[in-house]
């Protein structure tokens, strides 16, 4: 009971100074109220008595993991995701009547083949694909699964083990894969409107428009992965 009395000073203390700061003395960028917050958390767990503060180490380090490696989880899903993306991002389900069978002088001929099921052979039919980005937002965790959900908090918390001289670079990283991860979720929705999601090509002559949405995307999860790696360089190497 003394242990969770203790947890329930420190917790009220904390929340009395960012509630402080929030009305008095807001510091100018999110970065500093985030390093103000960690300091203030390492001066009062000197409060805690050697007994207390050693069970308190043991339970911290079991979720100091956890969280590291469902960082490092997300860093590994977004990998996949770059590694394949074309597999990811177009989908060749679709199947049309080539366009010369559709004309008035074919008539007869597209008669023919519907009246004998064959439109959707090869011999009648052309194998068309759309982009896609459904599995792109599965991967960046949208559907409320996955490694990356909650990533910006767990790199906020784990703040409290970085090296303190490294603490401003780290937050620069948290940051930036914050917007970075946002852009990407944004982009990938935006790029269901894209011509070539909406519009079939034939298989194989996708061509690449850097001003596209999807295209837009990928650069954006690249700097979302790459932040990612940056931030997880400050933090303590795992046991497992």
């Amino acid at each position: 009971m003394y242990f969770f009395h203790r947890i329930f000073i420190l917790l009220l203390l904390l929340s009395s100074r960012l509630s402080s700061a929030s009305a008095f003395s807001l510091p100018a960028s999110r970065r500093d109220v985030l390093t103000k917050f960690v300091g203030e958390a390492m001066v009062v767990s000197t409060l805690f008595p050697p007994q207390e503060a050693s069970a308190a180490a043991n339970s911290a380090t079991s979720w100091i993991e956890d969280d590291i490696h469902m960082l490092k989880d997300g860093s590994d899903v977004l990998g996949t995701l770059l590694e394949n993306w074309e597999r990811a991002t177009v989908d060749c389900t679709y199947a049309d009547v080539p366009r010369e069978l559709l004309e008035q002088k074919n008539k007869e001929l597209l008669l023919e083949k519907a009246s004998t099921f064959a439109l959707f052979d090869k011999s009648t039919s052309v194998v068309s694909c759309k982009t896609t980005t459904k599995t792109v937002r599965d991967y960046l965790g949208i559907n409320g699964r996955g490694p990356l959900v909650g990533a910006e908090k767990r790199m906020i918390k784990l703040a409290d083990v970085v090296d303190p001289d490294s603490l401003d670079d780290y937050f620069t990283e948290t940051e930036t894969f914050a917007q970075a991860l946002a852009r990407s979720s944004a982009l990938s929705w935006f790029a269901k409107n894209d011509f070539e999601a909406i519009n079939n090509f034939e298989k194989g002559s996708l061509v690449v428009r850097e001003d596209s949405n999807l295209e837009q995307s990928i650069r954006a999860i690249i700097e979302t992965k790459s932040a990612l790696d940056a931030a997880l360089k400050f933090l303590p190497a795992t046991t497992t």
